[in-house]
C-alpha cells in the first residue's frame, strides 16, 4: 500500500501544481529562446520551445534573471504552502547568500516544472488516446487503431493508459519529495544565519545567566539581612527595645534596596523597556552594604574607585555582597573582615569569617560559582580556601588601563 499512497496523497497533487507553476515561469524564456532559435533555423517558428537544446540554453538567461527578481518569498511561499518545506527565513534577505540560494532555487524550480509541464502536456493527452482506442480494440477487435500509431502497446491501451498515469504520478511525487527536503538549503537560513541565530542565543542565555545572578546576589543578600535582623529584634525587643527598633529599621532599609534591585532587574526582562531603570549599585556604595548587612564588619578600603570602570566596580560590588551573605548563613559568628586594595595593575579583594571547621556546604554552591563567573568576566580569579580557623574568599580582578566604562 506504500507503494500506492502518492496516488492519493494530496501532498502529490499540490506538488504536480508547483511543478506547473515551475512550467509557467521556464515560458517566457522558452519563448526568447525559440525567437533566437528561429535565426538558426528559419522558418520554424516557435517550435523551438519543444527543443531541448533551446531548453538548455536558456537556463543561463534564468539563473541570470533570478538574481535580478524579487521573487524570493514567492519562492518561500510556495515551497511551504505547495511542497509543505518547513524552514526559518533567513535573517537578512537582502545579502548575497541569500539571493545566489535563492536564485538556485528558482533556477530549479524553472528547469523541474519546465520538464514536469512537458511531460504533462503530452503524457495526459497520450494517456486518453490509449484508453479510447484500447476501448475500441476490445470491442471491436483488431485495426481499430489509427495507421501512424498502432501495435500491442495501444491495443492493451486500457492497461497501458492507466499505468503511464501512475508512473506520471510516481514521478511527480519522487519530485515533490526530493524538492521538499533539498528546501531549507536553498531557501531556509544559511550558515551565517545559524551563526549568527547561535550567537543571539548565547548572548540571550548570558543575559538571562546574569539577571539571575543579580536576583541571587541582591535579594538573596538582601533576604538573610532581613532574617538575621528580625530574628535579632524579635529576641531583643523585651530587653532592648532600641536595639530592636534599630535592627527593624536596618530591616526595613534592606528590604527597600531589594525591591529597588528586584525593580531594576526585572526591568531588563520587560520587553518595553519605557522609563529609565535605577542605577547599579558599584563601590560607592560599599559602605552602605556593611552598614545593612547584618554582620560586624572590619572594612579596609586602599587605593581609588575610581581607577576601575564602572562595570568593575560593579561586579567588585557584588562579590563582597556575595561573601557576606555566606558570612550570615554559614560563619560561627556574623563577623568578618573585608579588605579592598586597588592597586594600579589590579583590585583584590579579602573576605575573612571565623570559622572553627571546613564548612560543610556545597563547594560549588551557586553563590560560590557567581562569585568566580564575575570574576572571570573581568579577566580575573575568585576562589575560597579555610586554615586557622578563618574562611576566606580571595578575588582579584585585573584594571584596564585603555578602556575604561
Amino acid at each position: 500500500m506504500r507503494l500506492l499512497a502518492p496516488l492519493w496523497s494530496r501532498a502529490t497533487y499540490r506538488g504536480w501544481v508547483w511543478a506547473i507553476l515551475g512550467g509557467a515561469l521556464m515560458m517566457p524564456f522558452m519563448m526568447v529562446g525559440a525567437t533566437g532559435y528561429n535565426y538558426v533555423e528559419p522558418g520554424s517558428g516557435f517550435n523551438g520551445v519543444i527543443e531541448p537544446v533551446v531548453f538548455a540554453a536558456v537556463l543561463p538567461l534564468v539563473a541570470a534573471a533570478s538574481l535580478l527578481l524579487p521573487d524570493r518569498e514567492v519562492e518561500r511561499t510556495a515551497a511551504r504552502r505547495l511542497l509543505g518545506a518547513e524552514f526559518a527565513s533567513p535573517a537578512d534577505d537582502d545579502s548575497w547568500n541569500s539571493r545566489w540560494r535563492t536564485g538556485c532555487w528558482f533556477t530549479l524550480h524553472a528547469a523541474i516544472g519546465g520538464v514536469l509541464s512537458g511531460i504533462t502536456l503530452a503524457l495526459v493527452p497520450f494517456v486518453g488516446f490509449l484508453l479510447y482506442y484500447g476501448f475500441r480494440y476490445a470491442l471491436t477487435g483488431l485495426d481499430t487503431a489509427p495507421s501512424w500509431y498502432d501495435g500491442w502497446f495501444v491495443e492493451w491501451g486500457l492497461l497501458t493508459g492507466p499505468l503511464c498515469l501512475a508512473a506520471l504520478i510516481a514521478l511527480v511525487a519522487a519530485v515533490t519529495a526530493a524538492m521538499r527536503a533539498f528546501a531549507p538549503k536553498l531557501l531556509g537560513q544559511g550558515a551565517s544565519d545559524r551563526l549568527a541565530a547561535s550567537r543571539a542565543e548565547a548572548a540571550r542565555l548570558a543575559a538571562r545567566n546574569r539577571i539571575a545572578r543579580e536576583l541571587h546576589d541582591s535579594v538573596g543578600h538582601a533576604l538573610s539581612v532581613v532574617v538575621v535582623q528580625s530574628e535579632a529584634a524579635s529576641r531583643l525587643i523585651a530587653r532592648d527595645p532600641a536595639f530592636a527598633a534599630e535592627a527593624m529599621a536596618a530591616v526595613g532599609e534592606t528590604a527597600r534596596g531589594a525591591l529597588a534591585e528586584l525593580d531594576a532587574v526585572i526591568g531588563a526582562l520587560r520587553e518595553d523597556r519605557e522609563g529609565s531603570r535605577a542605577p547599579q549599585r558599584d563601590l560607592c556604595d560599599l559602605s552602605a552594604l556593611v552598614k545593612e548587612s547584618g554582620v560586624a564588619v572590619d572594612l579596609r578600603l586602599t587605593g581609588d574607585p575610581e581607577t576601575l570602570g564602572r562595570l568593575a566596580s560593579r561586579e567588585i560590588y557584588r562579590i563582597v555582597q556575595e561573601a557576606l551573605t555566606n558570612v550570615l548563613r554559614h560563619a560561627d559568628e556574623p563577623r568578618a573582615a573585608v579588605t579592598v586594595d586597588i592597586g594600579p595593575a589590579e583590585a583584590a579583594v579579602t573576605v575573612t569569617s571565623p570559622a572553627a571547621r571546613r564548612p560543610r556546604g556545597r563547594p560549588g554552591g551557586r553563590g560560590l560559582i557567581g562569585m568566580a563567573e564575575r570574576a572571570e568576566v573581568l579577566g580575573g580569579t575568585a576562589g575560597t580556601d579555610w586554615g586557622a580557623g578563618e574562611w576566606t574568599v580571595r578575588a582579584a580582578v585585573p584594571i584596564d588601563q585603555k578602556g575604561r566604562e
